[in-house]
């Protein structure tokens, strides 16, 4: 039998591509039961459960709120959203960052970048390589927030020649607005 679609999640768009949900083999997910060909390897928090033990699960059962149910567990704390971001976005809102969004490894504690009022898609850990691929616009962004120009040459003394999406190194975060063109970004160093 052919697995269903991956979940899709207004927050976390592809979390495929940000390694937050991986390929797996012989993976049977802790919450629903069923064998599945994908885990979430992202952290979470959770009364009796956690990825730190290897509890993995399913992202459908991210998706569709089994997760968050069965285990009480949550996936991104409102708390790391902008006071403006906590005080604008309806219940509803939060509770699906919260509750039904996967999350990503961080170097050091997370933060989830919002804009207008409301949590932004996190789009992956840049790296060097992952930077040369982005548009202008996410490019100065990320030169940015590490204290690069943003609109000069890039230089081989700029710091996001050192910038690593593979956790060990300087990592830069992105994230793009769902309303409009605005990317922003945070950096971490191991």
């Amino acid at each position: 039998m052919a697995e269903q679609p991956l979940p899709r999640f207004r927050y976390h768009p592809d979390p495929l591509a940000t390694g937050t949900v991986v390929p797996r083999r012989d993976f049977t997910c802790g919450v629903c039961g069923r064998a599945r060909d994908y885990a979430y390897v992202g952290p979470y928090v959770s009364d009796s459960y956690g990825f730190e033990n290897g509890d993995e699960i399913c992202p459908w059962c991210i998706a569709d709120g089994s997760a968050a149910r069965e285990w009480n567990a949550s996936f991104v704390s409102a708390g790391y959203l902008s006071p403006a971001a906590q005080s604008q976005m309806s219940p509803d809102a939060r509770a699906e960052l919260e509750l039904l969004t996967p999350s990503f490894l961080c170097l050091q504690q997370e933060v989830w970048l919002d804009h207008h009022g409301e949590a932004a898609a996190y789009l992956g850990a840049v790296g060097l390589d992952e930077y040369l691929r982005l548009p202008r616009d996410a490019q100065a962004v990320v030169r940015n927030c590490v204290g690069d120009n943003p609109d000069g040459p890039l230089r081989a003394t700029d710091f996001v020649q050192r910038l690593r999406a593979d956790g060990d190194g300087p990592t830069a975060y992105l994230f793009r607005c769902l309303h409009c063109d605005w990317y922003g970004a945070f950096m971490a160093a191991g």
